[in-house]
């Protein structure tokens, strides 16, 4: 066998096919995104809202509870004019307030549409969290393959220096070939340096969210692409509209509580006094008299409120649908540059490394043009981890805009 075709077999031996990683070794146990999106209940931010909640509806509550009668008690020393009598004074007095009752009912509303809005805001603010802790995880899977497409690509360039050392001291190549072949070497090791430091910035992120020590994350599989024609969502079902409608019905409800406050107060009771001379019996009703306040400005501020509430919805709503066209687009785009680099870069870089090997086989091209080949070959595969998890992050971010879950 010649000796060029002899050394080219070696190096295909040593060097391999295009991979990706390199073979399987022993981990530790793989953080899945079934495992993440169990956490997200625990999350502190997620907790905090469900407590909103909770304290919405203690003030909801305490709206439908009427008040508290008010019981007034007296005690005293009487003496008569002349003298001739003491004795000890007393009396009781009870009222129950009855200006509640003109407010009862648009309190209730505004309290009632306030545990609605927190409801929808803890919803949005889960799928927020939901979304920054995919991103997290994503981000961490692809670092990782990243680093194990670099680490191959070291053990496949350090098994051709060493072919090429040999090569040369059997007098069958160009020592300039030496220097070429190693500050390859060199410049894949210093990715690979960068690559594991963005992996363990990722992962330690995750890790911090998660409170869970984390060292492998498992790559989650593509978001599917929505359905051609299908509208992404109706707006006025997602949570932050559905907020910012029950935040512009607790105002209403409000500026409604605010014209009732008009009525004059009504108060109504009965007593009982013992003195020194008599003992009497009887009832009460006190009228608050509106002489100087009649609530205007409480009217015109709750009123201006419900107005700036009511326009905010619409903003609101305008931001949202805003918001899932260039979330939308996002993915779109990303999706159409991953599958591009998937299925017409990879593959032809792929196919010229094959055919730059071939020809170094017979002799017709240097070792240079292999480093060079494969070197396109490795910026390919690189691009196309980026594409993917561009549309990963981008197509995630919109299904849950768009108020669905994660599979």
């Amino acid at each position: 066998m010649p000796a060029h075709l002899r050394w080219a077999c070696a190096l295909v031996l040593a060097y391999g096919p295009p991979a990706l990683a390199g073979a399987a070794e022993p981990a530790p146990a793989t953080l899945r995104w079934a495992d993440v999106a169990a956490a997200i209940d625990r999350d502190p931010r997620v907790a905090a809202s469900r407590s909103r909640v909770r304290s919405a509806e203690g003030a909801l509550t305490a709206a439908r509870t009427p008040p508290n009668p008010e019981l007034e008690a007296t005690a005293g020393r009487a003496d008569a004019r002349d003298g001739a009598t003491r004795r000890n004074e007393w009396g009781f007095a009870l009222t129950l307030p009855l200006d509640w009752l003109a407010r009862r009912g648009p309190e209730v509303d505004a309290a009632r549409a306030t545990v609605d809005e927190a409801a929808e805001e803890a919803r949005a603010l889960r799928a927020e969290v939901t979304a920054e802790l995919w991103r997290l995880h994503v981000g961490a899977a692809y670092a990782q393959a990243e680093v194990e497409t670099l680490e191959a690509t070291e053990r496949q360039v350090d098994a051709l220096a060493r072919l090429v050392r040999r090569r040369v001291e059997a007098g069958e190549g160009r020592p300039v070939e030496i220097p070429r072949v190693e500050l390859e070497l060199e410049r894949v090791r210093n990715q690979i340096d960068a690559a594991l430091a963005l992996r363990d910035g990722a992962l330690a992120q995750l890790a911090a969210w998660l409170t869970v020590p984390v060292q492998r994350v498992e790559l989650p599989s593509p978001p599917p692409p929505l359905e051609a024609g299908s509208p992404v969502l109706d707006g006025s079902a997602h949570p932050r509209v559905r907020a910012a409608l029950a935040r512009a019905e607790a105002a209403r409800a409000e500026a409604s509580a605010a014209r009732r406050s008009r009525v004059p107060a009504l108060s109504v009771g009965g007593f009982y006094t013992s003195e020194l001379d008599r003992e009497a019996v009887g009832g009460r009703v006190g009228v608050e008299l509106p002489v100087w306040d009649w609530r205007s400005g409480r009217v015109r501020r709750a009123e201006a409120v419900a107005a700036a509430e009511a326009s905010r919805a619409e903003a609101e709503g305008r931001a949202l649908a805003a918001a899932l066209a260039d979330a939308a687009a996002a993915c779109g785009r990303a999706r159409a540059v991953a599958d591009r680099q998937k299925n017409r870069i990879l593959p032809r870089a792929e196919e010229s490394a094959r055919t730059l090997e071939r020809t170094f086989q017979l002799g017709e091209a240097g070792i240079l043009d292999v480093i060079d080949a494969r070197r396109v070959l490795l910026e390919a595969r690189r691009e196309y981890l980026s594409s993917a998890r561009e549309r990963d992050v981008a197509c995630g971010a919109l299904i849950l805009l768009s108020g669905r879950e994660l599979p």
